[in-house]
């Protein structure tokens, strides 16, 4: 029940749960006892033209089963999760609270395969690529942050944490891009040390690094072959370290060096001193701008990886033993990526998610809103046919991979696809003339 002032203002919420909790249980007497004291205030709102994926993303990431919904300051209804997820369903809102009182590293990977449960369900659902996105990431992180926490628990019951620390996640998790669990990509950074004591604040988050990393392997979480993870010590570093690594890449003027820094620049906090990571970011939004080598290098990147199209247009599929199949993410995925991160560079955005980065580059001016919301739905659309893909493989007990066979799309499917690498293509081409990448090499 929602409890309302005199202007009919939402000014608290009493759940069950808050009657068992806060009267039954607190050993209160519910014939005196009155609504503005137990309930949870302010409630949390949303507006009535909000779709329901807003809806559920915000409950998961409160871990809550209701929503006041206001409109105009006005209380109007009340939607909870039930609403629109069918009850046989895996619940992303309890799945996210059985994951954050999960006791043991070991309870956490039935709860990781149920993520994966929910991604298919999503999809059949007609869930967007982007959405999807959104909500998995929230579980992922409350996986890795559960991880974190009974690692620091147990760490800290013998030693104390030297100094703070702040989480680092990295590529498509850091973009809110990971549908199903893929590759580590994390990092460490801590506040810097006094001098006497940096060997003692290395090997304690050294420590702690390794058993994190482990811990995510053990939950399902694949190690990264690249060895970006924290556990690596050149990624397990004080802030002073941190700094200096992106100073680094941003002056260099190596097209290989950068290109395999390329994947820091999507960065996003996790868990700890949140500060840190804003410190990181907030040096690559006022210096990279103005690095115009460094942000043709990666612009350079993105128009000179292939896109599997035929000289009329027309998709152009592998042979041999890739016959009839087209590299999605290489093909065009990849390439979107880095547009959205060399927008992001250029222009000191803040957002990190591909799609939220073309639209907040056209309400700067670079593109207009078709143009983007043209390259967004490209890139939607080479993700849901590649986790389709991948969903199948899955369910057949296959290694996923990234090579969609186009002999089994459906007509639509088959038309969406060209329409997306066409799109990919133009974009190519715009960047090739915006940053005169010929000039790299003459």
């Amino acid at each position: 029940m929602v409890v309302t002032d005199a202007q009919g203002a939402p000014a608290g919420i009493v759940t069950d749960r808050d009657l068992r909790t806060r009267v039954v249980a607190a050993g209160r007497d519910a014939a005196t006892t009155r609504a503005a004291e137990i309930m949870s205030s302010p409630p949390v709102t949303i507006r009535p033209g909000a779709f329901a994926f807003e809806a559920l993303l915000e409950m998961t990431r409160r871990g809550i089963h209701h929503l006041v919904v206001v409109d105009e300051g006005r209380l109007v209804g009340v939607i909870s999760t039930n609403d629109f997820i069918p009850l046989h369903a895996t619940h992303p809102v309890a799945l996210s609270r059985e994951i954050e009182r999960a006791p043991a590293i070991g309870a956490l990977a039935a709860l990781a395969e149920r993520v994966t449960a929910l991604v298919r369900q999503l999809l059949r659902q007609g869930g967007s690529a982007y959405d999807i996105g959104q909500l998995v990431a929230e579980l992922n992180d409350r996986l890795v942050l559960r991880v974190l926490g009974l690692v620091d628990e147990r760490l800290s019951s013998e030693t104390p944490a030297p100094v703070p620390y702040c989480w680092l996640a990295f590529g498509s998790e850091a973009r809110r891009e990971q549908t199903l669990r893929t590759d580590q990509d994390n990092g460490l950074v801590y506040a810097d040390p006094d001098p006497g004591a940096a060997a003692a604040a290395a090997a304690w988050y050294g420590r702690f690094s390794g058993e994190v990393v482990r811990g995510l392997v053990e939950t399902g979480f694949p190690p990264c072959e690249g060895g970006i993870m924290a556990s690596n010590p050149r990624w397990c570093q004080p802030l002073a370290a941190w700094r200096a690594y992106f100073d680094g890449w941003m002056a260099v003027q190596a097209p290989e060096q950068i290109l395999a820094a390329s994947i820091f620049f999507d960065l996003r906090p996790l868990a700890g001193a949140l500060e840190l990571a804003a410190s990181l970011r907030g040096l690559v939004r006022e210096e990279a701008p103005g690095q115009r080598p460094f942000l043709r290098f990666l612009a350079h990147d993105v128009v000179s990886r292939p896109v599997p199209l035929t000289m009329f247009g027309n998709v152009a599929t592998g042979r041999g033993e890739r016959r009839g199949r087209v590299d999605v993410k290489a093909g065009g995925g990849m390439q979107l990526v880095g547009a959205g991160r060399l927008h992001a560079l250029e222009l000191g955005l803040e957002e990190t998610n591909t799609v939220d980065r073309f639209r907040a580059a056209a309400e700067r001016g670079l593109y207009k809103e078709e143009v983007a919301a043209e390259i967004a739905d490209a890139w939607q659309h080479l993700v849901r046919l590649r986790l389709v893909h991948q969903l199948g493989q899955l369910e057949r007990g296959e290694r996923p991979d990234n090579e969609v066979d186009v002999r089994r799309l459906s007509r639509a499917d088959a038309v969406l696809l060209r329409e997306a690498l066409r799109t990919v293509a133009r974009l190519q081409a715009e960047l090739r003339e915006r940053f005169a990448t010929s000039l790299i090499g003459t």
